[in-house]
């Protein structure tokens, strides 16, 4: 799946699930790390596990299983890498915290909802 359709799929299956604020970062031809990075809250743990599973299994009905992920356990802080994107799924006070935003300031971002 071309990148620009992941995005649009990861976007979709977390809106669904009622991730807030989700922002895009398009990272494509400025970056080795990835070409999109998103970037959305939950409200519980229950929330983020929520999203992530969304995402997950929306993406493997269409063959794609994530490299890697971190953080599921706790759900505080959910990582899924999908190679060409990556996603970050917070606890809100743990976004404010990290504030990943500011890290790619210089980056187009946009917000998805």
């Amino acid at each position: 799946m071309e990148p620009p359709f992941l995005v649009a799929q990861i976007i979709q299956s977390s809106l669904d699930l009622k991730a807030n604020e989700l922002m895009q970062i398009d990272l494509a031809g400025k970056s080795s790390l990835a070409d999109y990075i998103l970037i959305c809250h939950g409200t519980s743990t229950a929330h983020t596990r929520g999203i992530a599973d969304r995402v997950m299994m929306d993406l493997k009905k269409e063959g794609i299983l994530p490299m890697g992920t971190e953080g599921y356990e706790s759900g505080e802080w959910i990582l899924l890498d999908y190679n060409t994107t990556i996603i970050h799924i917070f606890l809100e006070e743990n976004r404010r915290l990290f504030n990943l935003e500011d890290v790619y300031h210089d980056f187009e971002s946009r917000l998805c909802e």
